[in-house]
């Protein structure tokens, strides 16, 4: 069965690369006959927020760092809608002397997705065995080093970037969704003198991806590679998919059906 998530996939890859003119060229819906291709996206963006609505009626209560990790989550499908127009021989192009090409700028955001994880499941390790306040800096190297970023995360396709952002962010996900009430604000050392709590940590995975982002964006435009109509909507519909995606609610036929309509409209679209 065809997941909401491969069905958004399939009708970013059928629309990602047309051009203006053609989000201008024919497609119906119902009564809908003068908006062209565009409408296709803005129904999917539209048939997701009401999933997103629809789950979240039946949702059960949940900690406040499953909340926080949802945030996080929509930030990190925000730069998925980013990164879905990125081509391969845009990784490498400076945008002026002394400045980040994207590839660059990639390693230090992932390279930051695997050093706050290990910060985060650190404090947590010490504090759950009741020796926070003893631990060293031999303790601390000792525990990262499985959670080190590999040395060629970034050396490959942008889908190898893209795929590798995606497994780290999914090992945070499930790494950090066991945090309780109890213990989100708890210290967690890092670089800084002062000891933040895990609350802090956790927010801090967001608002990096998205001070990134940003710099990913002023990135293509100055490369000549602004973002289409088409990258827009695609970026619209990747943030709805975060709220269906983080929903715990697991009701199956809603998505099931939501799925199946995105899917035979990109299978449309495609062919």
């Amino acid at each position: 069965m065809t997941t909401v998530t491969q069905a958004v996939e399939a009708i970013v890859r059928a629309t990602v690369d047309r051009s203006d003119a053609q989000m201008g060229e024919p497609w119906v819906w119902h009564d809908y006959d003068e908006e062209g291709l565009r409408f296709a996206l803005l129904m999917t963006h539209h048939e997701l927020r009401d999933l997103a609505v629809r789950l979240a009626a039946q949702r059960p209560a949940r900690t406040q760092a499953a909340a926080i990790l949802a945030q996080y989550h929509q930030a990190y499908r925000d730069l998925t809608g980013v990164l879905a127009s990125v081509r391969d021989d845009d990784l490498d192009r400076a945008p002026s002397v002394g400045e980040w090409p994207l590839r660059e700028m990639l390693e230090h955001m992932l390279g930051a997705e695997h050093g706050f994880l290990a910060v985060n499941r650190f404090a947590l390790s010490r504090h759950r065995a009741g020796t926070y306040d003893t631990q060293t800096e031999d303790d601390w190297n000792a525990f990262r080093a499985p959670y080190a970023m590999p040395k060629d995360a970034v050396a490959g396709t942008i889908l190898d970037i893209r795929n590798a952002f995606a497994a780290q962010h999914m090992r945070s996900l499930r790494a950090m969704s066991d945090i309780t009430d109890a213990e989100i604000d708890l210290p967690a050392q890092f670089w800084e003198d002062e000891h933040m709590p895990i609350r802090f940590r956790l927010h801090r995975f967001e608002e990096h991806l998205r001070q990134h982002t940003i710099q990913l964006d002023k990135t293509q435009v100055a490369i000549g590679r602004p973002p289409t109509e088409a990258h827009r909507l695609v970026r619209n519909l990747y943030n709805a998919l975060a709220d269906v995606e983080m929903e715990p609610a697991p009701d199956e036929p809603l998505r099931a059906a939501c799925a199946k309509i995105i899917a035979e409209r990109a299978a449309g679209i495609a062919g």
